[in-house]
C-alpha cells in the first residue's frame, strides 16, 4: 500500500509540473526556479515518506519475526507433548503386553503340570504292568524250575534194566 501511494504521488508530481510549464504564464526563468522548488518540495515530501514507512516496515518485520519466533516455540513445545504422550503409550503398551504375558504364564504352567500328571499317570501304569509281567514270569520260572528239581530227585529207572 505504501509502494502505492509512492507511485501515485510520484505520477501527480509529474502530471502536476507537466500541467503547470504548459499553462503557465511565467517565463522560463520563472518556470525553471518554481520547477525545481517542487522537486525539491517533492524529494523532501519522498524522504519524508520513506524515513515514515521505514521505520513502519522495520517495526512491522520486528513484529514478524517476534510472531515467528513465538510460534516456533510453540511448535517445539508441541512437538516435545507429543513426544512426550508417545513415550507414555508406548510405555503402557509395554506394560499391558508384559501384564497380558504374566497371566498367561500360570495357565501355561497349569497345564504343563496336567500334562505332566497324565504321563506320570502313564508310567506308573506302565510300571505297574511291568511289575505284574515280571512277575508272572517269575511264577512261571519257578514253577519251572521246580518240575526241573522234582525231575531230578526222581530216581533214574534205566530203561534197559527194566526189561532185562
Amino acid at each position: 500500500m505504501a509502494k502505492g501511494r509512492l507511485t501515485a504521488l510520484l505520477i501527480g508530481g509529474v502530471i502536476g509540473a507537466g500541467v503547470a510549464l504548459l499553462l503557465a504564464p511565467r517565463s522560463g526563468k520563472e518556470t525553471r526556479a518554481f520547477l525545481a522548488d517542487k522537486a525539491e518540495e517533492m524529494w523532501g515530501e519522498g524522504a519524508d515518506f520513506y524515513s515514515q514507512n521505514f521505520e513502519r516496515v522495520k517495526a512491522e518485520a520486528a513484529n514478524v519475526q517476534r510472531t515467528a519466533v513465538q510460534a516456533n516455540e510453540e511448535l517445539r513445545a508441541k512437538i516435545e507433548n507429543a513426544r512426550s504422550a508417545i513415550a507414555d503409550q508406548i510405555a503402557k503398551n509395554a506394560q499391558s503386553a508384559r501384564e497380558a504375558i504374566n497371566a498367561q504364564i500360570p495357565l501355561g504352567a497349569d497345564k504343563i503340570t496336567q500334562e505332566a500328571d497324565v504321563v506320570k499317570g502313564q508310567i506308573d501304569e506302565a510300571a505297574d504292568q511291568i511289575k505284574s509281567a515280571a512277575a508272572n514270569l517269575a511264577s512261571q520260572d519257578a514253577a519251572a524250575v521246580e518240575e526241573a528239581a522234582d525231575a531230578v530227585k526222581q530216581p533214574m529207572v534205566n530203561p534197559d534194566a527194566q526189561n532185562n
